[in-house]
């Protein structure tokens, strides 16, 4: 059971949980279990299978800690209507936790409440480590839309340059382009010869000892390029590869380009267009603008961004924050 209560901590979402109430319920021949966390400002997350009524919040609260109540001695003026046990932990920053467990139909023995008395020195730090464990994965998440919204990427290679990990996510996006197939103990596959080739000197540079090589131009137009360098991973010598696949302001949402540059809906969809390399004349046909009024905007757009022109527009775009969302 305690491996249960621990496996379920490690564990992303409410299965494991889940399987850990079963298990409870099974050992302490309860019909229901329910496990409630108290944080500091909120209530927090909470599971439960089976039969069982649970106790609000203001009832929770006041219980002490590492004591099994019974229905009988649970705070609150009113006396619970059906058989319960219900053990109180403290779990460090996240809080506090209730573990309970019920059946409706006859009150619980000693032995059989006797498994939340076991638990009692596990369960708070079963929480800790889920509370732990949620921030890394948050955390995680948002680094992963955060390179996302960049185009970003990496992947692993052995120093003969075959694929020992790469981000899936990105790999697929290249794959997808028709630019760079990626498979596990197997060398890059290019699309484009010449990046092929350059893979190639490349590798036979870092294998001399080069610690900077020239970035591999991939897809149309280099819109994604992937640089290698000398790294380690998992202990062991290795290349590191970073990719990228450039973004297109065009893709962005017109709204999201006009609030951060302080534009208009037109002028924020010539500034797209500018920022992904197109000249004025380009933008104004893909617009259905005359020259002129493509060229008497870009001034306004320059003026209100306060850029001296589309260098300058493309560098401000660029730095800022209007990528990622």
């Amino acid at each position: 059971m305690i491996n249960a209560l621990f496996a379920a901590a490690s564990e992303a979402g409410k299965a494991g949980w889940v399987r850990f109430l079963e298990r409870l319920c099974s050992v302490a021949q309860a019909e229901g279990a329910a496990v409630q966390i108290l944080a500091p400002e909120w209530e927090g997350a909470g599971w439960q299978v089976g039969r069982i009524a649970l106790p609000d919040a203001a009832r929770l609260h006041p219980m002490r800690l590492d004591r099994v109540y019974s229905q009988i001695d649970l705070p609150g003026e009113v006396a619970w209507p059906e058989p319960l046990r219900a053990l109180k932990v403290a779990a460090g920053g996240a809080g506090r936790v209730v573990l309970m467990i019920a059946r409706p139909n006859r009150d619980f023995r000693a032995a059989e409440a006797l498994a939340l008395s076991t638990l009692a020195p596990h369960l708070g730090q079963a929480v800790m480590i889920r509370e732990a464990l949620g921030g890394e994965r948050a955390r995680a998440a948002r680094d992963a839309e955060a390179t996302a919204a960049l185009g970003a990427g990496w992947l692993v290679l052995t120093p003969a340059g075959t694929v020992l990990e790469f981000d899936p996510r990105v790999a697929a996006e290249f794959d997808a382009g028709g630019w760079l197939r990626l498979r596990i103990g197997a060398r890059p596959e290019f699309a484009d010869p010449d990046a092929a080739l350059r893979f190639r000197q490349s590798l036979a540079k870092l294998g001399e000892g080069g610690a900077v090589v020239r970035p591999i131009p991939l897809g149309p137009e280099g819109q994604g390029v992937l640089r290698l360098a000398p790294g380690r991973w998992r202990g062991s010598p290795a290349l590191i590869g970073h990719l990228r696949a450039m973004p297109l302001a065009e893709a962005l949402p017109v709204a999201r380009v006009a609030g951060a540059l302080d534009l208009n809906r037109s002028e924020a969809r010539l500034a797209a267009l500018l920022c992904d390399g197109a000249s004025l004349r380009e933008a104004a046909e893909r617009l259905g603008w005359t020259l002129e009024t493509a060229r008497s905007t870009s001034k306004q757009i320059y003026a209100r961004a306060g850029v001296s022109g589309q260098t300058g527009l493309l560098r401000k775009m660029f730095g800022s924050a209007l990528w990622l969302g």
